[in-house]
């Protein structure tokens, strides 16, 4: 067959095709900030994550009520006769929303309390028991002055916030106590990641993008021919962010842990389907840029290969993922590096095969 058109200039064989794979990313970071659990993304959805940037991990706690401990008592002992004060500690129960925390709580008599909490406040009375509320237990404290008498407090006047200063209402707002609660991974376990990196494989393989060549539809023997890949879902690097709650512990906490997974992009494995060899050689400039771009040169035509009388080239992309694990609990942010739960390399290929014809020049006899 006479073939008349596109012709590259040959290029040195064994050469191997030049790289325009991705700058080396952004390490992982190394630690999260602790942040309230209702600023987060959307629990359980996957959502795209800009390399370098920094890792929110939310403060333990729930968008169900949540607080442990019991109602208690105590007092001081002083001489007969004395005046005297019985302390009760209500058990603040808290309940995570969007933009706030609300809290609610018995009064020792009997009247309900409630207020919404800024997320971020941290302060002496139950309205500004935001950031407390995430690691430890609060307790709404009430007094009640009496006579100390055989050997005990007997109160006689009203209950009061125990911080109310002889005011003559009731405080809306009581001073608070705290008693740390521990909550770590063992009380609240990690979710497995596995079933979300499995659905980011599922999306991998449906975005292989398609082999593309150049000279197209028929290359030439002893010339290089370009291959590539036109629209790869990950042709670098893709860095995805998911945020799962741990089971509550005893005292309806969660730990809310914030998962990266990031997707690499480690190659391509090129089957170029001739009998003389799969080298790789430089792609001629007049191939332009294109995402993994390389050349094979075929040194037989297609029509002596296969009874089609077509080269059939497939691709094969490779890709790792690693994925970084962090949260929040009694003791401070944590980072680890966990299982995938998918072996690696992951493999993808793009629809096959690329049917490539490869022909020859051959001289025409001019007549004078």
């Amino acid at each position: 067959m006479v073939l008349v058109g596109f012709v590259l200039a040959a290029s040195s064989p064994g050469v191997i095709a030049e790289d325009f794979a991705r700058q080396p990313a952004p390490p992982s970071p190394n630690d999260c900030r602790p942040v309230y659990q209702g600023s987060l993304t959307r629990q359980g959805v996957i959502a795209d994550y800009q390399a370098g940037a920094g890792i929110d991990c939310g403060r333990p706690g729930n968008t169900a009520p949540y607080g442990a401990g019991a109602a208690y008592s105590s007092s001081s002992a002083v001489p007969d006769g004395a005046p005297c004060a019985v302390l009760s500690y209500a058990p603040v129960r808290f309940q995570n929303y969007p933009a706030d925390i609300r809290a609610s709580w018995t009064s020792p008599a009997g009247a309900p309390g409630s207020a919404r909490l800024d997320p971020n406040s941290s302060g002496e009375v139950v309205s500004a028991a935001g950031v407390p509320a995430a690691t430890n237990d609060v307790f709404a404290v009430y007094s009640r002055a009496g006579l100390f008498q055989g050997q005990q407090c007997q109160p006689s006047g009203p209950w009061r916030d125990f911080c109310q200063l002889g005011e003559p209402s009731a405080n809306p707002d009581p001073c608070i106590l705290t008693q740390p609660h521990r909550i770590v991974p063992a009380d609240s376990p990690p979710p497995s990641i596995a079933p979300y990196v499995a659905g980011v494989v599922r999306d991998l393989r449906a975005s292989a993008g398609s082999v593309r060549s150049l000279p197209s539809p028929n290359g030439l023997v002893n010339l290089p021919t370009c291959f590539w890949i036109d629209d790869m879902g990950v042709p670098a690097e893709r860095d995805l962010s998911l945020v799962l709650p741990g089971p509550p512990d005893g005292s309806g906490r969660r730990i809310y842990y914030t998962y990266l997974i990031r997707v690499f992009f480690a190659g391509i494995d090129w089957n170029f389907d001739d009998p003389f060899g799969n080298d790789e050689v430089r792609p001629h400039p007049a191939c332009g840029q294109h995402p993994q771009l390389t050349a094979h040169t075929y040194l037989m035509i297609s029509e002596k290969h296969s009874s089609d009388g077509l080269y059939h080239v497939s691709a094969s992309e490779r890709y790792q993922v690693t994925v970084d694990l962090y949260w929040d609990d009694t003791y401070g942010p944590h980072h680890r590096v966990v299982d995938p739960g998918v072996p690696l390399p992951i493999t993808v290929s793009p629809p096959q095969p690329y049917v490539q014809y490869v022909g020859q020049v051959e001289a025409i006899p001019m007549s004078r």
